[in-house]
């Protein structure tokens, strides 16, 4: 979104922002929102009050000295002692909205950061991954991510403040008037240097928001120092100086844009503020001048040089705060515009009861293609009219060279991306129509780059299916076929222990990771199985256990496995291979090799390269 050049473009911007906010802040807690506002409203006239009181109690003293008689300047005495009580309750009801404002800001403030930082994390449960792939909507989401927490209070603070300063500034208008038109007028250059400040607050907005890809890149060389994940190779590779001096050219390069920007915003708010600070000594000299000619009262003095002190500090605060929540409200914008992004039907609903019946999967015509990647505007196609049927209770291997498609096979499958051309159906319902929850409630699956949770290990096996994480049993059940029962067992804490470095955990090995998943995927006992690359950081001994019980665990269900092992393939009742995003060759072991194709060249590539490992050259 692009900062609006006309004002009035601008100042519906900041209602509709302003309204947006409030609207945020009462779906969190609406009576601590009227308490706050209430609270703002007092706190806003008080001063007003505090003005008038002072005149009362100077022009009580000067009548006390003037009238003679004990009587009436006891009156008088008494009266202008009234005045002053008053004033003393006002001041320290001032000082009492004062600190309730900020002990009510400050209970919105976390409860407000709470509710948009799982706005946030809602709405990107209910994008599709095809976003997550997007390098344009990483910018959108960094820009609304980055401000989210703090950015609607400020945006509701300063426009309080703007309501409240304005509040102020029309009581002391309304006292000034009596004392000259020209006075009122004379507030209005206070504003000067809120022309600047509002002009550059847009240039900061449109600034920072080109450079979000650049700052998101700096974001990444400083994790990248400091990851637990890249530090080994980081150490070995030395790469150590190369990320810190991508880091610091990156930052300073930032920090040159900010120097420069500060500068010039510095330079014009100065100058500006000069004038506005000549102007209101010029009025207090007349002011002055007035009452020792005696044409103001000692009182009117007083009454009038505080007010007009007050007004112009209110009217400037007024400024800033209007200047302030424009600022805000580009910011604000960046949220808003994350949240209107289009979701996906059926995404971040959650999971539904889980099927174990098998599963037919037909998939036909289908084709594929990721959105293009470079300048040149052209798709990457990855699948092209695959037809494919897989009879319930089947095992098919997926095997191929890298980048055949076998990965996004399954993406599809599961929902993670929609077809570009054709249909997928399981058990003759098409995957596109179906609710996705209950979609992938059907699957377990396991990723080549299934994730690391720092979490216990009972939860890392749990959230497998999620709805049963609190259930032990059922986890030792699917960490025992999984292969990772003793592995967990044997940890400090057993199934208890926290897993990985960030909070003090145990650190496993990549194998030791990757039998965790699988048990991830049997804790789901669904009717369909996937498994893309599940064993390839494992050995043989371990390899050769899993697919025993995974053969096992697969009996009377669907299951397909992606591998580049021709070890284990053997195992399954057909092999599919694809090659160039096409489906080339299908069947059983002994008939694709008797075919001499494709498959039977990768098998006896990979078989020869055991075999010299075996038997290496002397």
């Amino acid at each position: 979104m692009a900062e609006p050049r006309h004002a009035g473009a601008r100042l519906a911007l900041l209602y509709r922002n302003l309204r947006q906010s409030l609207a945020l802040a009462r779906d969190v807690d609406r009576p601590l929102v009227v308490r706050y506002l209430v609270v703002a409203a007092i706190d806003a006239l008080l001063p007003i009050a505090i003005a008038y009181v002072g005149k009362e109690i100077v022009d009580a003293v000067v009548a006390a000295l003037d009238v003679p008689g004990a009587g009436a300047t006891d009156a008088l005495t008494e009266r202008a002692l009234t005045w002053v009580a008053i004033e003393c309750a006002l001041v320290v009801g001032k000082l009492v909205s004062g600190q309730a404002i900020g002990y009510l800001a400050e209970i919105l403030r976390g409860k407000l950061a709470l509710h948009v930082d799982l706005l946030v994390a809602d709405k990107a449960s209910r994008l599709s991954i095809a976003h997550f792939e997007d390098p344009k909507f990483l910018d959108v989401l960094e820009r609304a991510r980055k401000d989210a927490s703090w950015r609607p209070l400020e945006m509701i603070t300063h426009g309080i403040a703007l309501t409240r300063h304005l509040v102020t500034v029309g009581g002391f208008a309304a006292l000034l008037v009596g004392f000259s038109p020209i006075a009122v007028a004379a507030l209005l250059f206070a504003s000067l240097p809120f022309f600047a400040e509002a002009h550059f607050s847009g240039v900061d907005f449109e600034r920072r928001r080109a450079r979000t890809e650049a700052e998101r890149k700096a974001g990444y060389y400083a994790q990248s120092l400091t990851s637990d994940h890249l530090a080994k190779e980081m150490k070995l590779f030395g790469l150590v100086s190369l990320f810190r001096a991508r880091l610091v050219a990156m930052r300073e390069g930032l920090l040159g844009g900010d120097v420069e920007f500060a500068a010039r915003r510095g330079a014009w708010v100065t100058a500006l503020g000069a004038i506005s600070t000549v102007i209101f000594y010029g009025v207090l000299a007349w002011i002055v001048l007035l009452a020792t000619t005696g044409a103001l009262t000692l009182g009117a003095m007083t009454l009038y040089l505080t007010v007009f002190r007050q007004a112009q500090s209110a009217f400037q605060g007024a400024m800033s705060s209007l200047a302030r929540a424009w600022g805000d409200s580009l910011y604000m914008s960046n949220l808003f515009e994350y949240l209107a992004l289009p979701e996906t039907a059926g995404e971040g609903g959650g999971v539904t009861d889980v099927s174990s019946e098998p599963t037919e999967i037909r998939f036909e015509h289908v084709g594929f293609a990721y959105p293009a990647a470079d300048a040149t505007g052209t798709p990457r196609r990855s699948l092209d009219d695959v037809s494919l049927t897989i009879p319930k209770g089947q095992v098919v291997a997926l095997v191929g060279p890298n980048g055949a498609g076998k990965t996004t096979l399954i993406k599809l499958l599961t929902g993670l991306h929609r077809p570009s051309e054709g249909v997928i159906r399981i058990d003759g319902e098409d995957v596109s129509r179906m609710d996705l929850s209950s979609l992938r409630s059907r699957i377990g699956v396991v990723f080549q780059d299934f994730a690391h949770y720092h979490l216990t290990a009972a939860e890392n096996v749990g959230i497998g299916w999620a709805p049963r994480i609190e259930d032990r049993d059922a986890i030792e059940t699917a960490a025992r076929e999984g292969d990772a029962d003793a592995i967990l067992r044997e940890l400090p804490k057993g199934y208890d222990t926290q897993l990985g470095r960030w909070f003090g955990g145990e650190q496993l090995s990549i194998g030791q990771w990757q039998r965790v998943a699988i048990a991830r995927a049997f804790m789901r006992r669904s009717g369909l199985l996937v498994l893309d690359e599940p064993t390839a950081s494992l050995d043989a001994e371990s390899e050769a256990r899993i697919f025993e019980r995974f053969r096992e665990l697969a009996r009377g269900r669907t299951a397909l496995l992606v591998t580049h092992r021709f070890s284990t393939v053997r195992m399954a009742d057909r092999i599919v291979v694809l090659d160039e995003g096409r489906v080339v060759e299908d069947g059983t072991h002994a008939e694709l090799i008797a075919k001499r194709g494709l498959y039977a060249r990768m098998f006896e590539s990979q078989a020869a390269g055991y075999q010299l490992a075996a038997h290496p050259p002397s």
